[in-house]
């Protein structure tokens, strides 16, 4: 990952679970005292959040759609469930590929 921005690479780095429990922790003090890396960050892993779970309703919204016993209808249904499916576990690669590497990263240095 090498991005010529230093405040990208900076945020790179950040553990957005590590943050989020020191704002929580004490938002009072730390929410003020975060850094535009930290803030980036948090930023993208609220993004990436929301993709996910705007992903996930839409799952649940495919898996109840109801079994017709019509070819193109079920089709269709099946079709929405392994879209979303498909969706979902890119986006969890993309999370545990940017996790890994920002690992390696971390332990290089």
């Amino acid at each position: 990952m090498h991005h010529a921005d230093p405040l990208i690479r900076a945020a790179c780095h950040v553990d957005v679970i590590e943050v989020a429990g020191r704002i929580i922790a004490n938002p009072r003090r730390r929410a003020v005292g975060a850094s535009s890396a930290e803030v980036l960050a948090l930023a993208w892993a609220a993004e990436a959040l929301n993709s996910v779970a705007i992903e996930a309703e839409l799952l649940v919204r495919a898996m109840q759609l109801p079994i017709t016993g019509n070819d193109s209808q079920d089709a269709a249904r099946d079709d929405a469930i392994q879209t979303r499916l498909a969706n979902l576990a890119h986006q969890f690669a993309v999370m545990r590929a940017a996790d890994n590497e920002i690992q390696t990263e971390k332990e290089a240095s």
